[in-house]
């Protein structure tokens, strides 16, 4: 079970770098529209479109996989509720 928890720290790190990249992205974007730097302007806007795209996708990539953690978890505890209920005809 610990190597899965590690796997959704480094999930999450990842996500949250993804969302300071298309911030970081989305600021280069406005200084280089304010500051009529073309090239700047479409090279921000890239990396911002890049980091906004990681982002949905780590944050998909993460609900479809807590949502599956989730089930599983709720599975475990029903078994374990019926076990100690003694409804449970496990042999």
């Amino acid at each position: 079970m610990s190597e899965n928890s590690a796997v959704v720290e480094a999930s999450a790190a990842a996500t949250s770098l993804a969302s300071k990249t298309a911030v970081g992205g989305g600021a280069a974007t406005l200084v280089g529209k304010f500051t009529g730097l073309d090239p700047v302007t479409a090279f921000g806007l890239l990396i911002g479109l890049a980091g906004l795209l990681v982002s949905v996708m780590g944050f998909m990539i993460n609900w479809y996989y807590k949502r599956k953690e989730d089930k599983r978890a709720d599975e475990l505890h029903q078994i374990t509720l019926q076990n100690a209920k003694g409804e449970c005809n496990v042999k």
